[in-house]
């Protein structure tokens, strides 16, 4: 069947010219919208961003602000000890006269002190463990003892490091009968620990005259203070003995 269409020629191509005109339009249109959605969403995407930059850059710099703040604790700790170890450095639990007294007053006849250095060292000491915890468990059986497979870890003795004075004596005595009754003496009191004899050598001193040289080393015992009484002398009595 044919259709006739009674339109001219020239109309219906302007009317197509104007359904791809809209056409075109429609699709810039959405292509425009579309366009504008993507830049929107990157636009809340980099203020999202910004944002949380922001918040991290501030939590750095509140990190870094506590970070300085204990260091300078850290330093200002650091300082309080180095004071208080030097505090307690130069507080002298006992007088320096009165060690100095014993030891004059522990030196025998015809023996002399010529030199007497001491110096604050840093030693090892066992940490033993006490009396009565061990009286405890001997006394009550249930406590439970190391097996001795163990491998001795808990019998082992720990050791904890403390300050001591440590003196070196330099004298001179006739004989080594005089050394070793110093070497006595200084052994015997209370006040001193470790006294050990480095070296003793004859030599002349005068034309004639044969002396012994002998250098002393000992340590001051740490409950030296407990057995000082300041209200007493500050010199304590010569010790007797041959002298």
């Amino acid at each position: 069947m044919n259709v006739i269409n009674f339109l001219p020629n020239d109309y219906l191509e302007r009317r197509h010219r104007q359904r791809a005109n809209l056409i075109g339009l429609a699709i810039a249109a959405g292509t425009v919208v579309a366009l504008g959605l993507i830049v929107g969403v990157m636009a809340i995407r980099d203020f999202a961003v910004s944002r949380t930059r922001s918040a991290i850059e501030r939590q750095y710099a509140e990190a870094s602000r506590q970070i300085e703040e204990l260091t300078r604790l850290e330093e200002h700790k650091a300082d309080l000890l180095r004071k208080v170890d030097l505090s307690a450095a130069l507080l002298e639990r006992v007088p320096r006269s009165l060690l100095l007294a014993r030891l004059t007053n522990h030196l025998p006849a015809k023996t002399s002190l010529m030199v007497l250095t001491m110096k604050l060292e840093e030693v090892e000491m066992e940490a033993t463990p006490k009396a009565d915890k061990a009286a405890e468990d001997e006394d009550n059986p249930k406590t439970p003892r190391p097996s001795p497979k163990s491998g001795g870890k808990k019998d082992k003795a720990n050791t904890v490091k403390v300050k001591q004075y440590a003196f070196r004596l330099d004298g001179l005595a006739p004989t080594d009968v005089e050394v070793a009754e110093f070497l006595a003496r200084l052994s015997a009191d209370p006040f001193f620990q470790d006294v050990n004899l480095q070296f003793s050598e004859e030599f002349s001193y005068q034309e004639g005259v044969r002396l012994r040289r002998f250098q002393l080393s000992f340590r001051l015992n740490p409950d030296a203070d407990k057995a000082w009484e300041p209200t007493a002398a500050s010199a304590p009595a010569p010790v007797k003995g041959k002298s």
